[in-house]
C-alpha cells in the first residue's frame, strides 16, 4: 500500500467536506441555467438566488442539490418570505439546470459573497408548501421522488 497514494485520498475527502455546503445555504445563479420556458419569460435575471432545500451524494462524493428558486417580485406562483435578502420564493422545486443535469455547487451555481444561510425550520415549512399545498405539487412531489431515490439501489 501505498502511502502518498492513501494521503491523497484523505486530502481530497477532507477537501469535500469542506466543501460541503448546508441545507438552507443560498446559492446565486442565472436564469438561464435554470428551466425557464424563453417563449413565456420575457426577461430572464442575471443572477438569481437559489436556496438548498435538500441534497444527496453521488457515488462519487459530490453533493447534488434541490433547489428553491427566490424571486424580488409577487407573482401568482410566488410566497412572501422577506428575510436574509430574499423576499419571495417561487413554488418550483428544481432537481437538474437546463442541460438536465444534476445541481452542484460549481461554475452554473456558486456560492457568493452575498450568500446567506436561512434556518432549516424555514425551509422545511417552504418545502412543505411546495410538496403539498401549490399547483404544482404534484409536480414538485415527482421530482422531489425521483431526487431523493436517484442513487439508490433497486431490490431487482
Amino acid at each position: 500500500m501505498n502511502i502518498n497514494k492513501s494521503k491523497e485520498k484523505l486530502d481530497r475527502k477532507i477537501n469535500k467536506q469542506r466543501n460541503a455546503l448546508p441545507i438552507g445555504q443560498t446559492l446565486e445563479t442565472a436564469d438561464k441555467y435554470l428551466k425557464f420556458d424563453n417563449k413565456k419569460s420575457k426577461k430572464l435575471k442575471s443572477t438569481r438566488p437559489v436556496i438548498i432545500a435538500d441534497k444527496i451524494v453521488n457515488q462519487n462524493g459530490d453533493e447534488e442539490y434541490a433547489v428553491i428558486p427566490g424571486s424580488t417580485k409577487n407573482n401568482k406562483n410566488t410566497t412572501f418570505y422577506g428575510k436574509n435578502g430574499i423576499k419571495y420564493y417561487r413554488h418550483i422545486l428544481e432537481v437538474k439546470d437546463n442541460e438536465d443535469q444534476p445541481i452542484k455547487q460549481g461554475e452554473k451555481f456558486k456560492k457568493t459573497i452575498r450568500s446567506t444561510r436561512l434556518p432549516k425550520a424555514d425551509v422545511e415549512k417552504m418545502m412543505d408548501k411546495i410538496l403539498n399545498h401549490t399547483k404544482q405539487s404534484s409536480e414538485n412531489r415527482k421530482k422531489y421522488k425521483e431526487f431523493k431515490n436517484r442513487y439508490k439501489k433497486s431490490k431487482s
